[in-house]
């Protein structure tokens, strides 16, 4: 394959919602950890859109007054010598993430920064991943390019595959494009119940004809469960 694989790698109630007041319970911890440890098993690139980003890495709003991105052109960009065992990867159309540091510390990994942009993200925050030894890659105009950032990816990194782990707003554009190679729920043994909390995909409203084939499951302490559910060809 010459684009990255991209599992979809997520931790849902068994309703389906992709967070809330279950995942503070007792008896859904076991069934977390499971989770994090498992996405590094799954590809050393642990991907995200921007609200997950901004949610959990890069909080808050970089302040590009001190940068001057005039003189850059709209190029990917990775720093000489650059190298990384595990990468965070943001989806991140505008360049709104405010890394304060290039790497982001999760699951005992100090997964180096890397972001996915369009020619709408100021030349002001290229400067500013620059100054950060942040590589960026240009894949888009308007919208996300989402296949040509898959190719890139593998290119420019080596990744075969990506554990794309949220937003649902993210997993759905990647599936309403064709591009999701497997699924990995892992299931806590509680039920949401909350209507206003998405679910693992938001593809807008519509359907996304894609079929999946059951691959495995295995059960976890104190009642989850891991699914795993591989492309149907």
């Amino acid at each position: 394959m010459e684009r990255a694989k991209v599992i979809v790698h997520m931790r849902v109630s068994i309703d389906g919602k992709i967070n809330g007041p279950f995942e503070q319970q007792e008896a859904a911890k076991p069934s977390s950890r499971y989770y994090s440890n498992e996405l590094f098993k799954l590809s050393p690139a642990n991907a995200n859109g921007i609200t997950t980003v901004k949610t959990y890495a890069a909080k808050g709003h970089p302040d590009l007054s001190q940068f001057d991105g005039s003189q850059l052109n709209y190029e990917d960009w990775v720093p000489k010598d650059f190298y990384t065992e595990t990468y965070d990867i943001s989806f991140d159309r505008y360049g709104r993430a405010d890394w304060e540091r290039n790497y982001f510390d999760y699951g005992g990994k100090k997964s180096r920064a890397v972001e996915v942009l369009t020619k709408q993200a100021p030349k002001a925050y290229l400067a500013f991943l620059r100054s950060m030894e942040i590589p960026y890659l240009i894949c888009g105009n308007q919208d996300l390019d989402l296949d040509a950032a898959l190719l890139k990816l593998k290119r420019y990194f080596g990744l075969d595959a990506i554990a794309l782990c949220g937003g649902a707003t993210i997993d759905g554009a990647f599936l309403r494009a064709g591009l999701v190679d497997e699924i990995s729920l892992v299931v806590v043994p509680f039920v949401s119940g909350d209507n206003t909390i998405q679910s693992s995909f938001n593809t807008l409203g519509k359907f996304a004809d894609e079929q999946f084939e059951f691959k495995s499951a295995t059960k976890l302490a104190y009642g989850g469960v891991h699914l795993i559910f591989t492309k149907h060809n």
